[in-house]
């Protein structure tokens, strides 16, 4: 993406958000941020630069320049490695657990539980506030699949906060199973209270959009919602 135009429309895309969302973000006038999308801003520097990567979810670099990585790296350098969780410090460290999800044979519901048995990963609180992980609420998933990228890799570790499956926000990934099948999508509420399915991978033809209409939403569960990019696999 070579303008700053074209990076951020692909923001608000991939994240769900409006522009009229941005400019409140940023505290500056609707007009302005016009002027950022059709092209006649060609750079941000300073506060608006900082504020707009924020509510767009990436690296201010990147969207100044179109240069180096758009994920915001900060957020990948939670985990440490350690043997025991008596090396680390319950006032500085939070463990949360693994989610394994099964299906059950035949209607293909989703079963859940927590592996409280195996070795829990270890976050810092401060990292874990600053994201707003509730870590009474969190498990971490692995990623399987393409369809997210190039937010979520394959393999990638995620946050799921499994209290929040009550309610969609729009524009938000979940973890849902849906078909005999689990998947880290965006979710959307349609205005006839139908549920669109959205994949991140830009190749619509392998991961086309799917909808959920009301009277087949029992196939539909919501396991919880990405809150955190925990750590790569690489």
């Amino acid at each position: 993406m070579q303008t700053l135009s074209e990076r951020i429309l692909w923001r608000l895309e991939q994240t769900g958000k409006k522009k009229a969302g941005l400019a409140r973000y940023a505290g500056i006038a609707a007009p302005s941020v016009t002027k950022w999308i059709n092209g006649e801003t060609k750079r941000l520097e300073g506060s608006n630069l900082l504020k707009a990567a924020e509510y767009l979810e990436c690296d201010p670099a990147w969207l100044s320049t179109g240069e180096g990585d758009w994920q915001v790296k900060a957020l990948l350098r939670p985990i440490q490695l350690w043997e025991q969780e008596e090396e680390l410090s319950e006032d500085q460290y939070v463990f949360i657990p693994s989610l394994e999800v099964k299906l059950s044979a035949g209607a293909g519901t989703a079963i859940w539980h927590l592996d409280e048995a195996g070795q829990r990963q270890a976050y810092t609180r401060k990292w874990a506030s600053r994201v707003g992980i509730d870590p009474t609420c969190a498990a971490t998933m692995v990623v399987s699949g393409s369809s997210m990228e190039p937010r979520y890799q394959d393999g990638d570790s995620i946050v799921v906060d499994y209290c929040q499956r009550d309610t969609i926000i729009d524009g938000k990934v979940y973890a849902i199973a849906l078909n005999a099948e689990v998947f880290i999508k965006r979710l959307f509420k349609e205005v006839d209270g139908s549920i669109r399915i959205v994949s991140d991978n830009t190749d619509k033809i392998r991961y086309p959009d799917k909808i959920v209409s009301p009277q087949f939403m029992d196939r539909l569960q919501i396991i919880g919602r990405v809150v955190a990019l925990a750590g790569s696999a690489t």
